[in-house]
């Protein structure tokens, strides 16, 4: 009696994985919302800044920000390619920054944001990759220290072997990785 029992309950599990693989990213051919291994998913700019303040002691007072002043804030061509993909923003103090933007992205279109940038450096529109430090559905503004903080530059070109890159993900668009320079991953 009691060796049917555990059959069944194996039975059972095995059933319930092999459905998980079949309805998983992988198993569809999407491949899923890669900013999940960038650590945990932020979706206010004041749960941004409560990270930043844990990990830096500073960006104690999260402001705020209209998406007028996003604009104003990275310019209008960077403006163009973020805006349509964030949810909504506002910055704080972290030195050397006198305004570090906290920036929440929709998680379900980083992969349209990725295409987004990818076609506008294949115009021409930009030469250079996203200019944030990207977390799990957020990013912060600057471009220095952000490794210490574990953040990862988005890259819709491909690395080259004589950078010091420690490690990659695989983004949500094809052609696109989460990249992190070596000796500053978390």
């Amino acid at each position: 009696m009691r060796h049917g029992l555990m059959s069944a309950r194996c039975a059972a599990l095995v059933a319930l994985l092999v459905g998980s693989v079949a309805c998983s990213s992988g198993a569809t051919g999407s491949r899923g919302l890669a900013a999940n291994a960038l650590g945990p998913p932020l979706a206010t700019p004041a749960a941004v800044g409560e990270w930043v303040h844990e990990k830096t002691g500073e960006c104690t007072e999260v402001q705020p920000r209209t998406m007028a002043e996003f604009d104003e804030f990275v310019g209008p061509l960077r403006s163009r390619l973020y805006a349509p993909y964030v949810v909504e923003w506002g910055t704080c103090r972290v030195g050397p920054y006198e305004r570090l933007g906290l920036v929440i992205f929709q998680r379900e279109k980083l992969a349209d944001l990725q295409r987004a940038w990818q076609g506008a450096r294949s115009t021409g529109e930009v030469a250079d990759d996203p200019d944030f430090g990207f977390g799990n559905g957020f990013a912060l503004s600057g471009t220095v220290g952000l490794e210490a903080l574990g953040l990862h530059h988005l890259r819709c070109t491909p690395v080259t072997p004589e950078e010091q890159v420690a490690h990659t993900i695989a983004a949500e668009a094809e052609g696109c990785v989460y990249a992190q320079r070596e000796g500053h991953h978390h």
